[in-house]
This record gives C-alpha cells, sequence and structure tokens, in this order.
C-alpha cells in the first residue's frame, strides 16, 4: 500500500495545467472542493467525473499513475459508504437482522464514494502539476495579508513543502524496512485482520526513529543557514498571474456555475 502513495509526487510537464500559475492551482483547487460537496443530483455527479478526466487530459497524465492515489484511501472511502448504506433511514431494499437498506442509503452511499473519490484525484493533481517549491511560493502569496496579523506565513508554507516533500521518503523507507522484516522470517499477510495489524507494529518503531532522525538533521541545517522566517527575504523567481490564468478562472467559474444548474435537472 505505501507504494501507491503518491501525494507530494511531482511529474515535470509542459501542458496547460503545469504553465498555470501555482497561486491560480491553488484557488481553483479549492473551488473544486467546494464544487464536490455542492454536487448532490446523478447528472451533476456524472458532469464532476467528466470534469475529472478532462483535467487528466489537459495535465498530459496518465490516468492509472492518477488514480494510484485513491488506492490507499479505499478502505476509508468504502467504509464510509457502507456506514451510510446501512444507516440513512427511507425506502427499504433489504433488512436482515440488524442491517437495514434503504434506496436512499444506496443513493448516499455511491454519492459519497463518487464524491471522495473525485476530490482524492483532483486535489492530487495540483501536487503532480506543480513544484514544491512553486507551490510553497504560491500559498505563501496567497496567505501574505495575514503576516499583517502577525501570522507565520512563511513558515506555514516552508513546513507544508517540508511535508510533502518527505511523504514518498517515508514510503520508500517503510517499504524498505518491511523488505528488511521480510527477509528475517516476519509474515505481515498471514493470520486475522487484527493480527496482521499488530505484526506491523515492529516496522513502526524504525520508521519514527528514522523520522525523528530526518527532522533532527533537517532542523540543525535550517539552523545552520540562518533562517528566521521569510522577513527580509527576496524572492530569486517572482509570479504574475498571466492571460491563461484568467481563462482559467472564467472557465472554472462556467463549470461552477454548470454544477449547481445540473442538480435541478
Amino acid at each position: 500500500m505505501a507504494r501507491d502513495l503518491t501525494v507530494g509526487q511531482f511529474l515535470p510537464g509542459h501542458a496547460i495545467m503545469h504553465r498555470l500559475d501555482p497561486r491560480t492551482k491553488i484557488l481553483l483547487t479549492f473551488f473544486f472542493i467546494i464544487q464536490v460537496f455542492l454536487a448532490k443530483s446523478t447528472v451533476s455527479l456524472c458532469f464532476l467525473i467528466i470534469l475529472l478526466f478532462l483535467f487528466i487530459f489537459f495535465a498530459r497524465l496518465s490516468a492509472g499513475k492518477v488514480f494510484r492515489a485513491v488506492r490507499p484511501m479505499i478502505p476509508v472511502i468504502v467504509f464510509t459508504a457502507l456506514i451510510n448504506i446501512f444507516y440513512v433511514p427511507g425506502d427499504s431494499v433489504l433488512h436482515f437482522a440488524f442491517l437495514h437498506i434503504t434506496k436512499q442509503g444506496l443513493f448516499t452511499g455511491f454519492t459519497l464514494f463518487v464524491r471522495l473519490t473525485v476530490l482524492i484525484v483532483g486535489c492530487s493533481l495540483i501536487t503532480y502539476t506543480t513544484s514544491l517549491n512553486a507551490l510553497a511560493a504560491g500559498l505563501e502569496q496567497l496567505l501574505s495579508p495575514l503576516a499583517h496579523l502577525r501570522v507565520p506565513v512563511s513558515e506555514l508554507s516552508m513546513t507544508l513543502t517540508i511535508t510533502l516533500r518527505f511523504l514518498p521518503s517515508l514510503s520508500d523507507e517503510f517499504e524498505q524496512i518491511v523488505d528488511a522484516q521480510k527477509s528475517r522470517g516476519a509474515f505481515f499477510d498471514q493470520g486475522s485482520p487484527i493480527r496482521r495489524i499488530k505484526s506491523y507494529f515492529p516496522v513502526l518503531i524504525p520508521l519514527f526513529m528514522s523520522a525523528f532522525r530526518r527532522a533532527f538533521e533537517l532542523a540543525n541545517a535550517i539552523e545552520c543557514r540562518c533562517y528566521h522566517g521569510g522577513k527580509g527575504r527576496t524572492k530569486m523567481n517572482t509570479l504574475h498571474f498571466a492571460g491563461r490564468d484568467i481563462a482559467a478562472f472564467l472557465v472554472f467559474t462556467a463549470l461552477f456555475f454548470l454544477t449547481i444548474i445540473f442538480n435541478f435537472i
């Protein structure tokens, strides 16, 4: 499962989505999240799925590569959908013991499954098409008005960048520790689900030790470079909105209102 972790990975390219300003992509991702939760009808959900594949096409990415971001979250998504299937009241479809399935529950579970899947895949596109440095710079400039309220904007953006940067590294290290344990006779795929979960406990200790060691080394490196936030620092690359960014905002605004209109169909 750790091999499927794709959060934080950047795939360089020259597609339209790669060339958008990072601030544009951050804002559009935020509005896309709102758009996903505003979709309530089957037509609007289908429209969101079509939009998602269009975004993948304009990003010039492989659909299989992008949908790998969902695989680690499938158990959580399925569990959440099942809860809604069994506990939403309405017109009964199946009743067995304490299990009570309704038409409304099936629809709610299906829509929730689609929403969460579209949400995870759509949000992963921003890391696929934006480097971490550009993402941090865009986030810092968007939050810059909060600096007047003494909010540590630079530190927050740097923390986000470091978090996304080391997620794939921790994933790779997790796989290395698991392989090392298997070579010593450990088994992770035998027994009951509870036993399988317990078998990963010996992996967590060296993983946490490695994470703390990386954090300590990174803190020393930052301190040696005399980093004290963004005050007085200049930018090597400044961000500028282009015509394609304005066009992206206009197109996405139209798509946003179309999603609302499709709720009434």
